[in-house]
């Protein structure tokens, strides 16, 4: 990930939120009023669901609601949440009835720098890519992928207040520069980000000194990130057992305000969470999830040269 790749990703000015039209318009809107925080453009897709999936009053109605029918409800409450839904909707650009296909091709026209998917079976919906080969979401887009998993109360969603984020890693070739833009994105909100390693069975010539807070630190990039003027306030904590559920459990007995993983996609790659570690945490965690894909990296140098280090 270069350095201009980095800047973009965590101060998105331009994001994609995407929905189906599977869900109420309710939980959508709360996740759109939630994002306008971060002072981006927002783009709301809804995705067409078949019509067996459909449910009745789902999906967004008529925002301003029937006079008659307000007075006759007598239900006030009701008509001022519609007016403010609508006044929401007014900053937003809707696309309605777009195929997930053709959604890696939106975010690049539109330089999307950032992705949320209001629920996460969006992530998972099988399509082919333009080499024939079936892929979803959350292997094709090269950009940061924010997901609001199922378990999560949207309501009670502060906004873009992420100043506690947990960062889980599997120390590898990618660890660098996911760290980089963990740090960045800390900074840009003023945060704090701690880095949790989650270790299962012991190696056979493994000493007990090896699994300490202390050993992993010395494998992070430390010096790196102080010398690039990236660093920011962070804790290193380590913990034994499946990866999936003690990241969950960690992230229960002290909330915080956003999940990053660094994804591997499909194949299992060290130095990321693997695809099931991840699905599993996206869909039981109680706060947003924000993915890292291998791609990114690519992507940035693709489109950029080696740039120097900036202060963030």
């Amino acid at each position: 990930m270069m350095t201009n790749s980095l800047r973009r990703w965590c101060r998105p000015k331009i994001v994609l939120v995407l929905s189906s039209l599977s869900e109420t318009p309710a939980h959508t809107l709360q996740v759109v009023s939630g994002l306008r925080r971060i002072g981006a453009r927002l783009f709301l897709v809804q995705l067409p669901v078949p019509d067996d999936v459909r449910a009745p009053g789902r999906g967004l109605p008529f925002l301003v609601p029937n006079p008659r029918a307000v007075a006759e409800n007598h239900d006030v409450n009701a008509s001022r949440q519609a007016f403010l839904w609508a006044e929401i909707l007014s900053e937003v650009t809707v696309l309605k009835n777009m195929h997930v296909h053709r959604i890696p091709a939106l975010a690049e026209t539109l330089g999307a720098e950032m992705v949320v998917l209001t629920m996460p079976m969006i992530g998972r919906i099988p399509f082919c890519d333009g080499h024939a080969r079936e892929t979803d979401l959350y292997d094709s887009l090269p950009v940061p992928v924010m997901v609001f998993g199922s378990r999560m109360d949207v309501g009670k969603w502060p906004g873009c207040e992420f100043r506690r984020i947990l960062f889980p890693i599997a120390p590898g070739p990618d660890t660098a520069q996911h760290m980089r833009f963990a740090c960045r994105f800390a900074r840009r909100y003023h945060g704090r980000v701690t880095v949790l390693h989650v270790f299962d069975r012991r190696g056979v010539n493994e000493h007990p000194w090896e699994r300490t807070p202390v050993a992993l630190e010395a494998q992070l990039p430390i010096s790196e990130l102080k010398h690039e003027g990236i660093m920011c306030p962070m804790e290193v904590a380590v913990t034994e057992g499946y990866p999936a559920w003690k990241i969950l459990r960690f992230n229960e007995e002290r909330p915080h305000d956003l999940i990053i993983l660094g994804r591997s996609g499909r194949s299992t790659v060290t130095g990321a969470i693997g695809p099931s570690v991840a699905e599993t945490v996206i869909g039981e965690a109680r706060c947003p999830v924000l993915l890292l894909s291998r791609g990114m990296g690519s992507a940035a140098r693709s489109t950029e040269s080696i740039a120097q280090p900036v202060l963030a």
